[in-house]
């Protein structure tokens, strides 16, 4: 009971330090929030899709995928975000969205041709995509834990 008691106070001593720090804009926390909860959106998805490829879809899982992605990047473009480093990192959060879903497309597109060469082209890309998202989350994590 104690321990609650002193979670509850601390809570509400950062969200009091909070308010009076940032006025009546929004802060930095929640706008971290804000760009984190729709992060995970993607991450939820990509999760999904690894542990349930379809393969027996062959590219037409690939194309699904994409589409899921469009409304979330569309989510993220569509995020008032004031502080600077929020902003950067919602840009490369757009540009990763953008691409991957570009590389699922183009992809699948590969698969239906038969074009084996494009087609591992294309998951090389993919494959950066994904430890760009690495890095961004890192970084984006940093920055909204004051590290």
């Amino acid at each position: 009971m104690q321990r609650i008691f002193k979670q509850t106070a601390m809570l509400t001593f950062t969200a009091t330090l909070s308010v009076i720090l940032t006025g009546c804009g929004e802060s930095k926390v929640a706008q971290c929030n804000k760009m984190i909860k729709v992060a995970n959106q993607a991450v939820t998805l990509s999760q999904a899709f690894s542990k349930n490829p379809q393969p027996q879809k062959g590219s037409k899982a690939l194309t699904e995928v994409a589409s899921k992605i469009d409304p979330i990047t569309n989510e993220m473009k569509a995020l008032e975000i004031k502080d600077e480093k929020l902003q950067s990192f919602q840009s490369r959060f757009v540009k990763l969205y953008e691409d991957t879903t570009k590389g699922l497309r183009d992809t699948a597109a590969a698969i239906d041709k038969k074009n084996l060469k494009a087609a591992n082209a294309s998951l090389l890309t993919l494959k950066k995509s994904s430890s760009e998202e690495s890095a961004i989350v890192s970084d984006i994590n940093k920055y909204c834990s004051g590290k």
